[in-house]
């Protein structure tokens, strides 16, 4: 069979060869022969070839042609020619490199590593994983269903890492109709712009979530919103809504349509840390909530050696999340020689080598090199559509040694020899030839791909080049209608370019594979070296020509299209030679606020710097409002990022100008207090500070230092009776209205900071001072933020100072109404107080577990991550144990919790929990230890234990009381003598009191029993008779402890009918309220009345194995295990 026949079978491999065909190929085929250089035709027997493949995809009848201008075989209909498909294109292609559809090679490697952590975490979510080790240990806490990975990919530029991570999107695609492959990318050219690349795949996630909700409305009842994702989505961000939606534009489609575009968390003040976590773990909820939708979630995010240090602590973030079930796969792909011991990323990296055992995440590191001859030789072969290896390896040398191996630039290279001429494609013998001494001889090592590239570009028509350099400008992904807009003005400057559209351009450059579409409207380069070629070309993109496209935007944009790009327009008009202007000193301004409000301080940090550049000379007299916005915002910023020196010049920048009133000033003064009260832990001047503040707002709070106690008492009377008869919890909120007055709102916020710094000093007549006076100021002018912390701190006080039980529950309700009306920034705090300090002393303790779940939630989404995390803590640890909920769920929830209390860098709180930890081992643990009444063990130690803080010293002797009283009566009597009780003193109020005070009592009763000592029956009388108090008061959570102590003290006076029947009370209420602990307690106190005062053995025995019974109902195996031992000789059968 003749070449020309060849041509003739790709028609149609089973029909006869059409002769007009054959003669028209003959023909063209001629042309081409003409065009070929004599000098290559004569080295054709030097040269390597291979047949075109057969092909049936034509119909036999239908003529083919060889368009020489294109390179393409097309088919003819008629007179016109028409396109095949994209797949039968590719098929009947003969002369262009195959380089679309040729996949990866010489990754076989890497390829199986990636797919063997994504079933590992597919099995692993299934249930399928291996058992894992359950042991308790500080170093290892682990659990089961490890479903998370985190995959680094690493490598030079051009070796293929973002192809390789490619390759998980068909283990999704096709396989799952539930899972979905997102990419994120981050740019050099926008290194600062804040969470960049994670917006990015979050608004592609939020695409898949809008296409599924979309069908779930066309399937639901008219008005029916209840399968609604959006509202739900809704419901768990809370405020947080407005901060991502400013972040991820695509979440405002998926939210339900009257929420969209409201945004009401602007003016929302908080702390710099606070407006951090809240960030971090809004991203942190959206993925838990988006990941249970789609599961499972394949994230790549690509270039992350330029990601900004807020995106690094999201990834962080989102990979250690303990309460996301579902199936989580990140991929980070970096340059590794961009990389080093000091860059941030790579302190990333490190900090989450440590971390992935705790947090129940895989990590696994993939480098990538580059490519050895063989695989060179195999991607040539792939490319020329070659199967016979020992044809190409000359070539594959030569492009071996002037590529190093480099697959980008290996591809760029034959590109450039295609586009030279040294290597054709002939179509009279149908076969590649070149000649390898010649591209040895005219080429030269490419280290540097931008070359190749932008040679490339220049043989391109002026109009693709000017296009392809806007488009450069945009970054690393861009849409056609932003680069339209742009274009548009161009066209009206130029008649030449008006005649092209965007359209026709981007179909031109996406021909040439510098440009892919990533979306509808939206595309993305297809390296970053081709964008890096662009920026480059012809050294037109200058700081002028930058501006220009920045303005050119600036005007361009709508009000919504300038928001979302903001930082994109802001950054492109910085990069250029800007004049002094104050309106692009006013856009960096406004670039800064937005920052800032996502806590991304170093950009906004950047960006005031920037404004107050472009500030004219003029600015204090003409431009005063502006210049102090900028001034302060950097103030603060610099300020948050522990930039002190910066901070303070542009703060005295401010404060040195004799024209500067108190409103200007206060915010900066303001920030100077907070650095002394946080950072450098100096409370006294902080709160000295603070109170000359006060002064200067008009606001007196103290007579005189010598007098604060005695003004403290009789404020309180007159605050707490003035409370009382202001408004209810149904009216106080219309009653009182809002404060207007931004005096009265900064004076609210300094007494709240010289509450917290009083109560670090122990200065608690200061504490009560500023506490009744912010309830004073909200009664007089009106709510604010910090109302409802102030009512709830009221009632915390009127328990401590007047036992007044139906105060505080009053107050905690008012504070609960006002909540409603105030932005969410303290109700963390609110609600901790509240149900921690006043509600249990006239309300069952389980009401409380609802608002601690609230006030936890209230307190992550605010970012205010300590009383998040104490509202935690009383609701998965305090609360459940005093009620007497068993054991083991708590034991198992310890490791999660201190995992996330250290992830949040919560020390205290971490302490609390260990100690807390550390007890439960302690009653639960066989065989049971000798010393299982001390806190010592694997999670805590008291031998030396100081604390930070005096709480810290308080709850120790708390839970360290608490064990005490389960193993030795006789010295937990003695430390009550010796010690009372340093928690209560600490922590006055805390519903814990109300165990700790019956755990005294019984123990001194017991000891008061075996010794007849008088000293023990006085204390434990005193405490019977404060626990009696309550129950008179109303509280109904200490009703059985009463009804215990009341059968202590008849036992102990020989009233024993008396006693008999208290205690069998007690055990009846303790059991009927779900209190197992405390039953048993009862039991094993009964029990001792039995045998040593009645001597009544079998009832004893019976009421012994009571109480081993509910300690093991309860879970306290080591107790019961200790009880059965010490009354080993009755033989109890439990």
């Amino acid at each position: 069979m003749d070449a020309y026949t060849v041509i003739g079978v790709v028609a149609d491999k089973d029909a006869a060869p059409d002769t007009s065909l054959n003669s028209m190929v003959r023909c063209q085929v001629d042309e081409m022969k003409n065009e070929f250089s004599s000098e290559m035709l004569k080295s054709t027997p030097s040269l390597n070839s291979v047949p075109v493949g057969e092909s049936s995809s034509a119909s036999a009848r239908t003529p083919l042609r060889v368009d020489l201008k294109s390179s393409e075989l097309k088919i003819m209909s008629g007179s016109s020619s028409v396109r095949t498909n994209d797949s039968m294109l590719s098929d009947l292609t003969i002369n262009k490199f195959n380089i679309q559809s040729m996949g990866l090679i010489g990754r076989e490697r890497e390829i199986d590593i990636l797919k063997s952590c994504y079933h590992r975490m597919m099995e692993e979510e299934k249930g399928k994983s291996v058992p894992v080790d359950k042991s308790i240990s500080t170093q290892s806490l682990v659990q089961s269903n490890l479903h998370k990975e985190l995959v680094f990919v690493s490598g030079y530029s051009g070796v293929g890492k973002s192809s390789l991570a490619k390759t998980l999107k068909n283990e999704i695609v096709g396989r799952t109709a539930e899972g979905i492959y997102v990419e994120g990318k981050f740019d050099s050219n926008a290194s600062d712009e804040p969470y960049s690349g994670i917006s990015s795949a979050f608004g592609q996630i939020c695409k898949r979530i809008l296409e599924r909700q979309d069908q779930s409305r066309k399937n639901a009842y008219p008005g029916d919103d209840s399968l609604s994702f959006g509202s739900r989505l809704l419901a768990v961000l809370g405020p947080s809504t407005n901060l991502l939606s400013n972040l991820i534009p695509e979440l405002q489609d998926v939210l339900p349509v009257m929420r969209r575009n409201s945004d009401n968390s602007g003016s929302e003040q908080c702390d710099f840390d606070m407006l951090q976590e809240r960030v971090k773990y809004a991203f942190r909820v959206l993925m838990r909530t988006l990941n249970a939708e789609l599961s499972p979630i394949v994230l790549v995010l690509d270039d992350l050696q330029w990601a900004d240090s807020s995106s690094l602590e999201v990834v962080d973030f989102l990979i250690s999340d303990l309460q996301n079930p579902k199936a989580l796969m990140i991929v980070v792909c970096y340059r590794s020689n961009e990389v080093d011991e000091h860059s941030q990323l790579f302190k990333m990296i490190q900090t989450l080598q440590v971390k992935q055992e705790k947090f129940n995440f895989h990590i696994t590191d993939v480098t990538v090199g580059s490519c050895d001859i063989d695989s060179v030789n195999k991607i040539i072969m792939a490319m020329m559509s070659i199967d016979d290896e020992e044809r190409t390896l000359g070539l594959a040398e030569v492009c071996f040694k002037r590529t190093a191996g480099n697959p980008f630039f290996l591809i760029e290279f034959m590109v450039m020899l295609h586009e030279e001429k040294l290597i054709l494609y002939n179509l009279g013998l149908l076969k590649w030839i070149w000649d390898e001494e010649r591209i040895a001889e005219e080429t030269m090592s490419t280290d540097n791909v931008v070359d190749l590239l932008q040679a490339r570009m220049r043989k391109m028509p002026a109009n693709v080049q000017l296009l392809l350099q806007y488009a450069a400008c945009l970054g690393s992904s861009f849409s056609a209608s932003t680069l339209d807009l742009i274009w548009r003005k161009q066209s009206v400057m130029s008649a030449d370019f008006a005649a092209n559209t965007i359209t026709d351009l981007l179909a031109v450059v996406i021909s040439s594979n510098f440009v892919e579409a990533c979306g509808e409207n939206e595309y993305h380069w297809v390296h970053d070296k081709v964008q890096e070629a662009a920026l480059l070309l012809n050294d037109i993109v200058t700081p002028a020509f930058q501006f220009e496209i920045g303005t050119a935007l600036l005007h361009s944009l709508d009000a919504n299209g300038l928001e979302e790009h903001l930082f994109d327009v802001v950054d492109l008009i910085n990069k250029g030679r800007v004049s002094k202007r104050h309106e692009f000193a006013k856009l960096n301004l406004r670039a800064a606020e937005k920052a800032k409000k996502i806590s991304a301080f170093r950009s906004a940090a950047k960006y005031a710097a920037n404004g107050i550049e472009l500030l004219p000379s003029d600015k204090w007299t003409i431009h005063r409002s502006l210049t102090l916005a900028l001034y302060t915002i950097g103030s603060e910023v610099e300020l948050a990022l522990g930039r002190y020196e910066t901070e303070e010049i542009y703060s005295d920048k401010v404060l040195n100008r004799k024209e500067c009133t108190l409103m200007e000033a206060l915010p900066l003064k303001m920030a100077k207090s907070l650095k002394l009260c946080h950072v450098d832990m100096k409370f006294k001047e902080s709160i000295e500070i603070n109170l000359g503040l006060l002064k200067d707002l008009g606001v007196k709070l103290l007579w005189s230092r010598a007098t604060t106690p005695m003004q403290s008492v009789t404020t309180l009377m007159r605050t707490i009776k003035m409370a009382k008869k202001a408004f209810g919890p149904e009216e106080i909120v219309e009653k009182l209205g809002h404060m207007e007055d931004a005096k009265h709102r900064a004076a609210m916020l300094i007494l709240s900071r010289v509450c917290y710094a009083s109560f670090r000093t122990g200065d608690f007549f200061l504490n009560i001072l500023c506490g009744c006076k912010r309830v004073e100021m909200t009664l007089k002018y009106g709510v604010c933020d910090d109302s409802p912390v102030a009512f709830s701190a009221l009632g915390q006080v009127a328990v401590i100072a007047k036992q007044d039980y139906g105060a505080a529950a009053f107050f905690a309700e008012l504070a609960l109404a006002l909540q409603k009306a105030c932005r969410p920034s303290r109700q963390s705090e609110s609600l901790l107080i509240a149900h921690g300090f006043c509600v249990p002393w006239s309300r069952p303790l389980q009401q409380c577990s609802a608002p601690f779940a609230d006030g936890y939630a209230s307190g992550m989404r605010s970012g205010d991550t300590v009383n998040a995390m104490w509202c935690l803590l009383a609701h998965q640890a305090w609360l459940p144990y005093t009620m007497g909920k068993r054991l083991g769920p708590m034991l198992d929830q310890c490791p999660k919790i201190l995992s996330q209390m250290e992830e949040l860098s919560q020390p205290e709180q971490a302490t609390a929990l260990k100690i807390f930890w550390q007890t439960l081992l302690n009653l639960v643990t066989t065989p049971v230890s000798k010393d299982a009444q001390k806190l010592e063990g694997a999670i805590f130690s008291a031998e030396g234990f100081t604390g930070a803080h005096a709480v810290s010293v308080g709850i120790m002797h708390r839970w360290q009381g608490e064990l005490l009283v389960y193993y030795d009566f006789e010295a937990a009597a003695k430390t009550a003598l010796h010690d009372g009780d340093k928690f209560s003193k600490l922590s006055p109020g805390s519903f814990q009191n109300m165990r700790g005070t019956f755990n005294r009592a019984i123990a001194l009763f017991a000891m008061a029993q075996r010794t007849r000592k008088r000293v023990y029956r006085n204390l434990a009388n005193k405490l019977a008779s404060q626990i009696k108090g309550w129950v008179r008061g109303g509280n109904p959570n200490v009703r059985h402890y009463h009804l215990a102590l009341m059968a202590e003290q008849a036992a102990l006076s020989k009233k024993y009918i008396q006693a008999e029947e208290n205690y069998k009370n007690a055990i009846a209420l303790a059991a009927r309220t779900g209190h197992m602990h405390d039953t048993a307690l009862i039991n094993e106190r009964y029990a001792e009345f039995l045998h040593e005062e009645l001597s009544d053995e079998q009832e004893s025995k019976y009421r012994i194995g009571e109480a081993i019974r509910f300690y093991k109902e309860w879970g306290a195996f080591g107790k019961a295990e200790a009880l059965q031992q010490q009354w080993l000789w009755l033989k109890v059968v439990c």
